[in-house]
């Protein structure tokens, strides 16, 4: 696998104020990060900066939800003085220039229409562009360039630490789970299991009591498991004659019914399907424990 190295040059000495990031001799594509008060003193020193590019305005509106603006320009030390009048939001520019001068006119349109098109997908920031951008002519073989060229600039603009093109990750919703409890005259042993009937599994939670001793009747490897739990102090604690568990103990991968599940608590072969009852004391038949 090939190593692609960035580098990073800090112009005025500081990690928080004016850079240039690029990938190397490799890459053409370099970004400028400009806080807005530099970007006058910067543009004096930097002529890439009066080249033809695309350019991002960052910061935030008053609700403090991320802003963006996305555009093109011929020399963006000459264009930000607009901006600089007319849009309060923004506090940082990612300027996007070429090393090799291969953006021209219809090149920056061109990319403007794509980070346009990418940032409004992506809904991951207000986009503070009035107009929508169309997709301007431009040769096919000029397309590639600059979609090749785009994809340099959404990785800079990740590097960068700025998430505008990315569409934001979907937290998976979690799975449904059934609440069952059981309880054991004699002993007083209260068990409380969380039944996953998509993927089948059986979980003890936390605020459960498990029965101390364990019989010849229990299953093997259950009874093998409970010693280990028994002996660490960080899952279960002692308790009269019962074990209080510390934490939720998954038993997915020793148990594939409830009768499992009632075992590890009972510390006795039990039949879960009679043991386990809801919060209105109903039992579940074997049919449903199944799916």
């Amino acid at each position: 696998m090939a190593i692609l190295t960035v580098y990073t040059k800090l112009l005025d000495k500081t990690l928080e104020g004016a850079r240039i990031i690029d990938m190397g001799s490799t890459k053409s594509c370099e970004c400028f990060v400009l806080p807005r008060e530099k970007v006058a003193e910067i543009g004096k020193k930097q002529p890439h900066l009066q080249r033809y590019g695309f350019y991002i305005l960052l910061g935030r509106n008053k609700d403090m939800r991320p802003m963006a603006y996305v555009g093109q320009t011929n020399d963006f030390t000459n264009r930000v003085n607009d901006h600089k009048q007319k849009k309060d939001f923004w506090d940082t520019a990612l300027v996007f220039v070429s090393k090799s001068d291969e953006i021209y006119p219809s090149e920056a349109l061109y990319l403007e229409y794509l980070g346009w098109k990418a940032a409004t997908e992506a809904d991951n920031f207000i986009i503070d562009n009035t107009k929508d951008i169309n997709k301007p002519p431009l040769s096919e073989d000029k397309q590639n360039e600059m979609e090749l060229f785009f994809e340099d600039i959404q990785f800079l603009t990740r590097f960068y630490g700025c998430k505008v093109f990315d569409r934001p990750e979907k937290t998976p919703e979690p799975e449904p789970f059934m609440e069952f409890k059981m309880y054991m005259p004699k002993t007083g042993m209260l068990a409380f299991l969380k039944f996953y009937r998509e993927s089948k599994r059986y979980v003890i939670t936390s605020e459960s009591t498990i029965v101390g001793e364990t019989s010849k009747s229990c299953p093997k490897g259950l009874a093998e498991f409970r010693k280990q739990v028994i002996a660490n102090k960080k899952l279960a604690q002692k308790d009269g004659e019962l074990y209080s568990l510390q934490q939720d103990i998954d038993l997915s991968e020793l148990v594939s019914s409830p009768s499992g599940a009632a075992s590890f608590c009972a510390g006795t072969s039990y039949q879960g399907t009679e043991a386990w009852v809801d919060e209105d004391q109903n039992k579940y038949p074997s049919e449903w424990w199944k799916g």
